[in-house]
């Protein structure tokens, strides 16, 4: 109750302080009364004021009734194609979670491989991503693979320090994994699309950041190893697994009937560039398919409550609106005048550099993600359209900032989802990951993205 009402004070001064008073730069009048309302708004989502939805409510009537942005100004992106696509990819993972067919995948891989300390590790890495093809978001991902982790830690032995480090493997792996696919995370990387105002594809996703995700995920994997050595026995058991995993028999009819629909998701997915079907179309027709009588019969009306996390889905839209609002009132511009050199740098890598720190900083203060792109994805990318350069390259790089550095639980949702007994961790084995962690990310960003996308003709 002391950290919300401290919000609502803040929120009081701060809000009324930005409407009136005078700030540097030439902004505009509706620019500067959206920085209020954005600001206001942004308070409540770091101190929780009310739940992230109802504040995001809150931000939609802010906008309207101040007269700042027309409906169809605020909801623009809620009616485009990726917002589809998120929804879709909600129900495409409680599909594959409900027929048990992600269960089955998970114990595959554990009961072959899962039989020391740094192989249940790597193990939380390779799930990860084989997950990702058919779980579209990371948060029942990572909790599928900890439920796993979990009885093995119980069943080992394992002391505390070692049990919140393998926990702890299970979420930071989601953060890397989650970078390779467009459908990695449906909530993250649609956002990072809509921020770039580009039409990127699922394939075309993953030319661009497969080998950076690939790069990060394996970077991420030897720093946590090197941070967090075993400390004591582990006794794992394999027969135990084996045996659990020889109980689920054979295939089941919903497995085998999600597996097929997955699979042709799948498959047009990697080929929008002959059929130039857009993903969120395909995602729609699959989500139809498995609810379809004989064909389907996965998908029933409870899901669509239930499976969707709906809420989300609103802090989403409203993320997205911060950035069009931004951009149709001058607040955007003006951001970018105040807080970046007047001339973009013409070398790729300090223009990184230079993203990548003003990033990272801003999203140490603001916490959320998808609060901070939201804050300076769209004044980036009309910055960098100055200098010439490809929308989608500022847009990814304030992704990759926000998506694998964290210094604190509550920078990153999926790593907040698993502190405490859920993962087994907290605060002080985040700060000692983050903390070296900031480093890897900006090689990523500077030497590993910049590199790949010279090579490959985005920049």
């Amino acid at each position: 109750m002391n950290k919300k009402l401290l919000g609502v004070i803040l929120s009081a001064v701060i809000g009324p302080v930005l409407w009136f008073a005078p700030l540097p730069g030439d902004i505009t009048v509706a620019g500067q009364q959206a920085l209020a309302v954005t600001i206001f708004t942004v308070i409540w989502w770091i101190f929780g004021v009310t739940h992230p939805a109802y504040t995001t409510l809150l931000m939609f009537l802010g906008y309207i009734l101040f007269g700042l942005a027309e409906p169809e100004v605020v909801f623009k992106l809620a009616s485009t194609p990726l917002m589809c696509l998120m929804i879709c990819a909600f129900l495409v993972a409680a599909a594959v979670t409900k027929s048990g067919l992600a269960n089955r995948v998970a114990y595959f891989f554990m009961g072959k491989y899962a039989d020391s300390y740094t192989k249940i590790i790597v193990l939380s890495y390779v799930l990860g991503f084989v997950l990702s093809f058919l779980i579209p978001q990371p948060f029942p991902r990572t909790l599928l693979i900890m439920a796993l982790v979990a009885q093995i830690i119980k069943r080992s032995g394992a002391n505390k320090r070692d049990a919140a480090s393998l926990g702890l493997a299970v979420f930071i792996s989601a953060t890397a994994t989650s970078m390779i696919l467009l459908t990695g995370d449906a909530m993250l990387n649609v956002a990072a699309v809509a921020f770039s105002g580009e039409n990127v594809g699922w394939l075309q996703w993953a030319i661009y950041m497969a080998v950076p995700g690939i790069c990060a995920s394996v970077l991420m994997l030897l720093l946590h190893l090197l941070m967090f050595k075993q400390s004591g026995p582990l006794e794992i058991n394999q027969a135990v697994i084996l045996q659990e995993q020889k109980e689920l028999g054979p295939l089941s009819r919903d497995e085998k009937v999600t597996m097929i629909w997955v699979v042709i998701a799948l498959m047009l997915w990697a080929t929008d560039f002959i059929h130039h079907i857009d993903p969120a179309w395909v995602a729609a027709a699959v989500v139809v398919g498995l609810s379809l009588p004989k064909v389907g019969d996965i998908l029933g009306p409870e899901d669509i409550s239930k499976g969707v996390a709906w809420p989300i889905v609103i802090f989403v839209i409203g993320a997205l609106a911060i950035g069009t609002v931004g951009k149709t009132t001058g607040m955007s511009d003006w951001l970018a005048r105040i807080a970046l050199p007047s001339v973009p740098p013409e070398n790729p890598y300090t223009f990184a550099a230079l993203i990548g720190v003003a990033t990272m900083g801003i999203h140490m203060v603001l916490g959320s993600a998808l609060a901070c792109m939201s804050m300076v994805s769209p004044p980036l990318v009309q910055y960098a359209a100055s200098a010439g350069w490809n929308p989608v390259f500022p847009a990814l790089l304030v992704y990759t900032a926000v998506q694998i550095h964290y210094l604190l639980p509550f920078h990153h949702v999926t790593i907040l989802l698993g502190e405490g007994k859920t993962g087994g961790y907290g605060s002080r084995e985040i700060i000692r990951y983050g903390i070296p962690l900031t480093l890897v990310a900006l090689f990523i960003m500077i030497v590993v993205e910049v590199t790949w996308w010279k090579i490959i003709g985005l920049i």
